[in-house]
């Protein structure tokens, strides 16, 4: 008795013994249906939103899988991260993977800008990796609520003051990776900070302390424009810590603009910093 054979289309979809399930369905389908069913979804609206930014037709031009880019990372040197994976992810819409590389490996990157500078195809690789982090927090992804936690001192200082850093920060018990020739720099800070021509940049213990005025309107623009929208996501308890901010100094600066309108105070009254009330 003859066997009968089973005849399949010229379909390599049909016999990839990968999947579980055979058939003809798109790539990108299959590779979202490998992710536990929680993360699928979130994957899938990760991925749509990123490449709908209009950011990311203007940075993505293609790639020749050349592997310049990864060549000159730094951080490719010491960690399972390349700028070339993160790219050719993006061009065969790889919901998957990108998801994958937002979780575990997009933080690695130093921001150098080495591998944007030397695409053949001046793709934007830097800023589609920056691009990959802005929406890891705006989907308050675990891998952005972790990366931000030890930096809660640096976006208070940012949201509430407008620096990064204060120079009293910059001392080496803060930065233990400092190296030595970093560490003998930092004894000299005192000198360093008064050679800067800009006087309300000579001191050493403080930071730049804007009025009242500048930090009520810096702090709105932070709402206003959603930022703190995002911080809500990934760390609601620095977010409600400057809300509480927010909403104190906008009740002193309305408090002074009252007095000031009926006359109740003077021109040398008026606090020249928010720290003097």
């Amino acid at each position: 008795m003859a066997t009968k054979v089973l005849q399949l289309p010229d379909d390599p979809r049909f016999l990839d013994m990968s999947y579980e399930e055979q058939g003809a369905l798109p790539e990108e389908q299959r590779n979202l249906d490998r992710l536990p069913p929680d993360q699928r979804q979130l994957a899938e609206e990760f991925w749509k939103a990123v490449k709908s930014d209009f950011r990311f037709n203007e940075y993505l031009r293609g790639c020749l899988n050349c592997g310049v880019c990864t060549s000159g990372c730094p951080a490719a040197k010491f960690y399972d991260f390349g700028p070339r994976e993160m790219i050719q992810y993006m061009m065969r819409d790889e919901a998957d993977k990108i998801w994958e590389f937002v979780n575990k490996k997009v933080w690695a990157c130093v921001q150098c800008y080495t591998c944007s500078m030397r695409c053949p195809f001046n793709n934007e690789i830097a800023g589609l990796i920056m691009l990959l982090r802005e929406y890891a927090v705006q989907f308050a992804l675990p891998s952005a609520k972790e990366i931000l936690a030890p930096y809660r001192r640096v976006l208070y200082t940012v949201l509430t003051l407008g620096n990064q850093v204060t120079p009293d920060m910059i001392q080496p018990e803060a930065f233990p990776d400092w190296g030595p020739q970093a560490v003998e720099e930092s004894k000299n800070m005192d000198v360093y900070r008064k050679a800067v021509p800009v006087d309300l940049l000579q001191r050493t213990d403080v930071g730049w302390h804007p009025s009242l005025q500048t930090a009520v309107e810096m702090m709105t623009i932070m709402f206003e424009s959603g930022v703190m929208d995002s911080i809500k996501k990934v760390d609601p308890d620095l977010y409600d810590m400057i809300a509480d901010i927010y909403d104190e100094r906008k009740q002193q600066l309305e408090e002074i603009k009252e007095k000031w309108e009926k006359g109740e105070l003077k021109e040398e009254d008026l606090p020249d910093s928010w720290l003097d009330l």
